[in-house]
């Protein structure tokens, strides 16, 4: 029976962050009134701000708050609200949730509960495409002795999957049998974390496919259509990073299979709602169904970018009974689109999660660039939820030009505070191979060391460095903020001593006057500084004819965050501890290991009085919904395990003590 048509008016949005701003976008475009529901720690946040009202989850884990379906339903319900948006993660693939909006007479944005259940279960769903005669990659699913014993008859490598989710969560690489039966557990037991369910299963494992998705709608009238594909092969740790739309180097034969596969899909459940079905797609050009994702995408604005489809818009109007507002003819793609996803990280030391507070940001406005955010710019990030912090999407009439876009973009783009994978992006996008569009999802794996190893700093680099920092130092630390306002120059020459990045520079300030400054640097020759405009968060001036625009940031102790070009750093006059001989750092004396973050312990894998070998594994520690193995320093024997499995620890916390 279908629905008729009922005006939604007040919409809860059971979600955070960026999707849960980019929901209240829209809702506010239609008309409608949106309500965020946010932790005791996130009052400041952006969504909270953004939103009409605001409804507190009493409790302090993600079981008690963003994952309480009883809790948001009562709020929902407290606050007058008439439907409920889930946005992507949390609850938004939970059938049981699904239904309870529906049993407490409350509009569940998406799909009804069953088909959730359909194609949530990826041992059902493929079930399904089996039935629909779409491709599948050989698997092995049932009880833990029957994966195992069954195993041989796969081709290795294989991969471990989570029955009832994805993002990566539960997946597992084999190369060896023999690692099976224990990865197998780890992978359940992760999978019984995010998704409540342990359900695990294998399949053989394509190496170096490529991840293309197809975006599709469907109302309740009949109507199903789908929005193209996009290529989602830049990824790390089995998460996504760059997304763009249309795939590059994709011809129109397979294009059209796998867009077929997956309205065929989609329609074999009479799918309602916004849904994305996933593909592997080899070298040669077979492509696999992989799964569907029965919400909004963290990488719909590509094809809404493409498209001039508003997704989510589409999805409120689907819930209200209404049919889609275009024909599948109606669907053309104009131009092609990238985005960036900013992730508060550290590259350089395995992708941790950076917390802390965001000390300042500049974002340079750009007339093809779309900033989709959920982070304020003072925000104290909390280790509890996803690193996600912005994403960045440029448009353009073609790859190329959307690509030096969304470079340029991300060169004058500065974060402070926190450290982002923004520079590593920036090196992707310089990559030859992701510039030809030649890339698959061993990307990161294959060129890590490349993309992480860092050039020598150049002289005409070092040269702005020292410029800007005696620029800087000077105009904050003098009186009235601006010795610029004084006459004539300094007859008494100035000296500091620099250090950035490791290494250290000895800056001598010949003559500074009330418009120009000349320096040396290490008794190289002198250089001229000219044309000096320093604004809120801009300095510029002018070096041997050449113009530079940094960005800047002075910290509480007066450091100094510059970035120019792309590259951050911190500038400081303080040099770090200096050492005493023989005060080196032997880590075979060392006999603590300390929590590197807050987060939750979720795996112990060590017992007291175990011997261990440098590199074990010791513990997993989550931290904004990654796990970070913690491994051993040294080959010793564990005497105390301070801390156990389900403790949320804080930074620097006690963990292991050993001989």
């Amino acid at each position: 029976m279908k629905k008729t048509y009922h005006q939604l008016n007040r919409i809860l949005i059971a979600n955070r962050g960026e999707i849960a701003v980019r929901i209240i976008k829209t809702a506010r475009q239609m008309g409608i009134k949106t309500i965020a529901i946010y932790t005791k720690d996130e009052e400041e946040s952006l969504h909270v701000e953004k939103a009409d009202f605001k409804a507190l989850l009493t409790g302090d884990s993600l079981e008690e708050t963003y994952l309480n379906a009883q809790h948001i339903v009562e709020l929902a319900h407290k606050y007058k609200a008439d439907a409920i948006h889930p946005g992507y993660g949390f609850l938004s693939e939970n059938a049981d949730f699904a239904r309870l909006c529906s049993s407490n007479n409350i509009t569940f944005i998406g799909p009804t509960a069953e088909q959730i259940r359909l194609m949530g279960n990826k041992e059902v769903a493929n079930e399904i495409a089996r039935s629909c005669k779409v491709p599948l990659l050989k698997k092995i699913n049932g009880a833990f002795n029957e994966v195992v014993e069954k195993a041989s008859e796969l081709k290795l490598p294989l991969i471990i999957k989570a029955a009832a989710g994805g993002g990566g969560k539960g997946m597992r690489v084999i190369n060896c049998l023999k690692d099976l039966p224990a990865e197998l557990q780890r992978a359940a037991a992760e999978a019984e974390r995010y998704f409540g369910n342990p359900s695990v299963y294998i399949e053989e494992y394509i190496e170096n496919p490529r991840h293309i998705e197809v975006q599709v709608l469907a109302d309740e009238h009949g109507n199903t259509v789908h929005l193209y594909e996009r290529e989602c092969s830049i990824q790390r740790r089995h998460q996504k990073v760059i997304e763009e739309a249309p795939a590059p180097n994709l011809p129109e034969k397979v294009r059209q299979n796998i867009i077929n596969d997956a309205l065929t899909l989609t329609k074999e459940i009479d799918y309602t709602s916004a849904g994305t079905v996933e593909f592997l797609l080899t070298p040669d050009m077979q492509h696999y169904f992989l799964e569907m994702n029965t919400r909004i995408q963290v990488e719909h604005p590509v094809t809404e970018e493409i498209t001039s489809i508003d997704i989510v818009k589409e999805q409120i109007m689907i819930a209200s009974g209404m049919p889609l507002s275009f024909t599948q003819e109606e669907v053309k793609i104009c131009g092609h689109a990238i985005e960036a996803r900013i992730y508060a990280e550290d590259p350089e030391d395995n992708f941790m999660p950076s917390f802390g507070k965001i000390i300042g940001t500049h974002i340079p406005s750009h007339p093809h660039i779309r900033i989709d955010g959920g982070a304020q710019a003072t925000e104290n990030l909390n280790p509890k939820f996803d690193p996600l912090l912005k994403k960045v999407i440029s448009l353009a009439n073609n790859r190329n030009l959307a690509i030096a876009r969304l470079e340029n973009f991300l060169l004058n783009y500065a974060l402070f505070g926190v450290e982002s994978n923004r520079e590593l992006i920036i090196r992707v996008l310089k990559d030859k191979d992701f510039k030809r569009g030649e890339y698959s999802t061993s990307f990161f794996k294959n060129k890590q060391t490349h993309l992480l190893s860092k050039n020598p700093v150049k002289t005409e680099e070092l040269e702005i460095i020292a410029g800007s920092y005696t620029i800087l130092k000077n105009h904050f630390t003098k009186e009235h903020h601006n010795i610029w306002n004084q006459t004539g120059y300094w007859r008494q020459l100035q000296q500091h001593q620099i250090h950035f990045d490791g290494q250290s520079i000895r800056i001598l300030i010949n003559q500074l006057t009330t418009d120009s400054i000349t320096l040396q640097i290490d008794n190289e020759k002198p250089f001229k500084i000219s044309d000096i405009r320093i604004e809120q968060n801009e300095l510029s001036f002018i070096i041997k004819g050449n113009h530079s625009i940094i960005n800047y940031l002075v910290g509480n102790n007066m450091e100094f965050f510059i970035q120019h070009n792309g590259a951050k750093r911190m500038i400081s006059d303080i040099p770090k501890r200096t050492k005493r001989r023989g005060d080196e750092v032997n880590e075979s004396k060392i006999k603590t290991l300390k929590a590197p973050m807050p987060g939750k312990i979720i795996d112990i894998l060590v017992k007291e009085g175990q011997t261990i070998k440098k590199g074990n594994p010791l513990m997993v520690l989550e931290a904004m919904k990654t796990e970070n193995s913690i491994q051993a320093w040294k080959d010793t024997t564990i005497t105390k395990i301070s801390v156990n499995k389900g403790d949320q620890v804080q930074l620097y916390q006690l963990l292991i003590e050993t001989d």
